[in-house]
Parts: C-alpha cells; structure tokens; sequence
C-alpha cells in the first residue's frame, strides 16, 4: 500500500522528524559553548568568555535556518551541515562584529560609571546589533551574496517587509524572555523550533529580496 505523502500525519512525521534532527545537529556544534557556559561563573569579569562561546551561535542559527529551508525529501542532517561548511566564513565576518558590539555594551553596563542614559543607549544598540545581526544570518542561510553587499541588502529587505522585521524583534524578545523566566538551556532545547519560527517570520523579507535584487538567470528562492 502506497503511503499519502501528503496526508497530515505523514506531514506531522516529518515535522517531528526534521525538528529533532535540526535540535541535534544545533546541539553538536555549539557544544563547546554549552560546555563552557555550564561551567563559567555568571560574574560581569567572565563577559568576553561568555562573547567568545557566543561565536558559536551565529553559524548554528545560519546552518538551522539553511535546513529548514530545504525541500522536505532533503535529509535535514546532511543539509545542516552543509550550510554550516558553506556559510561558516562569511557567517563569522558578520557575527563577530555583532557579538563584540553586545559584549561592549554588557562590559560597560557593569563596570563604566556612566549615566544610566548612556546604559540605556547602549543596550538599544546591543539590541538592534542582534536583530540585524540574525537578519544578516538568515539572508547568508538563503543567498550568496557578496559579504560587503549584505548590509545594503538587510537594509533593503527590512524597509520593504518591516513586519518580518518585527517579527525577528519579537523572536529575540521571547528568546530573552525564556532565559529570564526559566533557563539559559531551555532556550537550548527550544532552538530547532525557534529557528523554524525564524525561518518562516522572515519569508516575506526573503521574497521582497528574491524579487528586487536577485538578478534573472540565478538560483530563485527555494
């Protein structure tokens, strides 16, 4: 007897599958900043080892969403890995500029003797550094544009799908929310869900940039 692919329990199956597969590959390549967070004492002095297990984080979230993306007859863990190889380089060029602007703004929030003003300025530019930065992640996970070009393009894509852009603030709102409320390893738990949230909050920006920058003859939008 012939399986219904396209029967909603098999799509529940593979849902279910593909979130698992996704969560474990995640897990495996963050692993070393898992670890090392476990162990690191939560004190202000351990903010730049906390920046640099950080570092993990941006080329998993960009290899997650590259997964997610797929058709869904692609093996998910093949597909993991290969946008994690892929996009590593250029993932970490734009990361490593986000991570140190937080890593900053956290350094002088506990230690500068500063106006509570010029703290508060300072996590909106953390905050905004993030939202762009996993903007940025998410565009790598989907086209090959060139590196000096992504800013140009993020800004393109945000002003012409500002609600995608507002729902990355929300995503990272809650993701935030989830540490405050329970713990830094239940958003860890979580990360294969949260980033199918991602992938699907930001398709209208991908289209508005799929049909305004992306040149006829190249790969379209998968």
């Amino acid at each position: 007897m012939d399986l219904d692919r396209e029967g909603p329990l098999t799509k529940l199956t593979n849902f279910v599958y593909r979130l698992i597969v996704i969560e474990v590959a995640f897990v495996l390549v963050t692993l070393p900043a898992l670890i090392g967070i476990f162990f690191l004492e939560q004190h202000p002095s351990n903010i730049p080892l906390y920046a640099a297990f950080a570092l993990f984080f941006g080329p998993a979230i960009s290899a997650g969403v590259y997964a997610w993306r797929a058709d869904q007859d692609v093996v998910p863990w093949l597909r993991f890995w290969k946008g994690w190889i892929e996009s590593f380089k250029q993932t970490m060029v734009v990361w490593i500029p986000v991570v140190g602007v937080c890593a900053l703004v956290a350094f002088n929030a506990a230690y500068a003797n500063v106006p509570a003003a010029f703290i508060i300025g300072g996590i909106v530019i953390a905050a905004g550094a993030a939202i762009y930065g996993v903007a940025l992640l998410v565009i790598i996970a989907n086209f090959s544009f060139r590196t000096r070009d992504l800013f140009a393009v993020v800004m393109f894509g945000t002003a012409h799908a500002p609600l995608a852009a507002l729902g990355i603030v929300s995503l990272t709102i809650l993701a935030g929310a989830v540490i405050f409320f329970w713990a830094d390893w239940v958003l860890v738990l979580l990360a294969s869900f949260m980033l199918v949230l991602l992938a699907r909050i930001v398709r209208p920006m991908l289209i508005q940039i799929n049909e305004g920058l992306v040149k006829p003859g190249q790969d379209p939008l998968p």
